[in-house]
């Protein structure tokens, strides 16, 4: 079993100056697209490319958080994963308004969604571990 621990500490170790890496490489991105914004042929032409990297960005950050916090106590929360999986839902609903590409059974689909993984986020802060073991102590 230490050896498992060690190994994925390693990994974790490794993951983290990658997914920086990949969030620079994220922030270059957006700015190399600012170009595509000045030369499209209307402002919201140019800002589909730019709202899908921001908010694709935002999903990256999500994650590295999970990454982090779980480098830090060896556990990993499922609140920062749920969030990662909302701003990916939220990510493609808004994408696929703008673009006027999805339809009202998409949409309600993905609301739908939302609404079972926002229940679950909730249950998971409403009886979290730390939570827990607080209560047991008080009384």
């Amino acid at each position: 079993m230490r050896l498992f621990k060690k190994v994925v500490d390693i990994i974790i170790k490794l993951m983290i100056p990658l997914v920086i890496l990949a969030l620079m490489m994220g922030i270059a991105r957006i700015f190399i697209d600012l170009k595509v914004v000045f030369k499209s042929p209307t402002i919201a032409a140019g800002f589909d490319t730019m709202v899908t990297n921001i908010l694709s960005m935002f999903i990256v950050i999500e994650l590295l958080r999970s990454i982090i916090e779980y480098f830090e106590i060896h556990r990993l929360r499922i609140t920062f994963i749920v969030d990662a999986a909302i701003v990916f839902i939220l990510r493609e609903v808004m994408i696929g308004i703008y673009q006027h590409k999805m339809g009202a059974v998409e949409i309600a689909s993905l609301a739908v969604l939302l609404l079972i993984i926002g229940v679950i986020r909730t249950l998971a802060i409403v009886y979290s571990p730390d939570k827990t073991k607080e209560a047991i102590n008080h009384e």
